[in-house]
């Protein structure tokens, strides 16, 4: 991350089991960038990787006080939450990004159902405040693999009242039966956070609602679709610069080797940080960011994950 904001961790506190709630504030506790529900920020860690977390605290103003973030403990983590739970102290400095959204909520939306999976719950918890707040109607379905691993569950409990449902898959004797739960669901739109097979499963039982009607955000991005990939001409618009994209690497390898400087975060297609505009050619999309709608349109793409359809791709670079 090139840019972005200074900060001091000003509180860590246990949420769940295996989840920690950061609090961030800058120095001198000057305001910093208001965000809605859904946004994230970038949050560069001292050990030189840089991850990207959902705000629990966005609630729509134009600057907040703090930026708060819960992290859970990956068993498979490359660095991130393993750092975060093991060496993170009050008083660390850090370095933030503004807040981005890829997630918002649609105004049009008034009949919503929200559905959060483990430290999925992190925006949803922000959007059911949004919710609350405008005076939706809403419900929210949050599932755990227990009670315990439930972040934020007390404060949900008496934001949403009866609104709340829970499944936890040790009492329930498995993961939710999606397809079965949402037979009889009448919504304006879902908004799921969660793992890859609740949201799999998600995508599998709402394949009849209306096209913008089921938003997620993903922790990982989807596999890839199989086929052979096939190298393509790469043209930046201003620089000038031409190179052929070979099969193995990303658009985003292709501008580093040509000493490019371009932003990238999560390299999996998942934050929007390496957004840049096409002028000319088909993308091919593989990243979990733009929506049907913005794909189809063919204005942009994810440099570290998407690539050329055809044989040339212009970018405004």
């Amino acid at each position: 991350m090139s840019t972005g904001t200074d900060v001091l961790v000003s509180a860590v506190r246990a949420v769940a089991r295996d989840v920690l709630a950061v609090e961030l504030r800058q120095p001198g506790g000057a305001p910093l960038p208001g965000a809605c529900a859904g946004a994230h920020i970038d949050l560069s860690l001292p050990n030189g990787l840089t991850r990207q977390y959902s705000l629990v605290n966005a609630l729509g103003e134009a600057r907040q006080t703090s930026y708060l973030v819960a992290v859970g403990w990956d068993s498979a983590s490359r660095g991130g939450s393993q750092w975060v739970h093991e060496r993170l102290r009050v008083g660390q400095p850090l370095r933030v990004s503004a807040p981005r959204n890829l997630f918002a909520m649609d105004p049009a939306h008034h009949k919503v159902l929200l559905l959060a999976g483990g430290i999925g719950i992190t925006p949803i918890f922000a959007m059911a405040q949004q919710c609350a707040a405008r005076g939706l109607d809403w419900n929210l379905l949050a599932c755990a693999r227990s009670a315990s691993r439930l972040a934020y569950r007390d404060e949900l409990k008496a934001l949403a009242g009866a609104r709340l449902h829970t499944h936890f898959d040790d009492e329930a004797g498995g993961p939710l039966n999606l397809g079965e739960r949402l037979a009889e669901v009448r919504r304006d739109a879902i908004y799921a956070c969660g793992p890859a097979p609740m949201l799999d499963a998600l995508v599998q039982a709402t394949a009849h609602w209306p096209a913008g009607s089921v938003r997620m955000e993903r922790f990982q991005a989807a596999p890839a679709a199989a086929g052979e990939r096939q190298a393509f001409e790469l043209r930046l618009s201003r620089s000038g610069l031409t190179t052929t994209v070979s099969p193995h690497e990303s658009v985003l390898d292709a501008l580093e080797r040509l000493g490019v400087g371009h932003p990238a975060s999560c390299r999996e297609g998942l934050c929007g940080t390496c957004e840049a505009p096409i002028l000319e050619g088909q993308a091919l999309h593989l990243d979990a960011v733009l929506s049907p709608q913005e794909r189809a349109a063919q204005q942009r793409l994810m440099v570290c994950v998407s690539r050329c359809a055809g044989n040339r791709l212009v970018l405004d670079l």
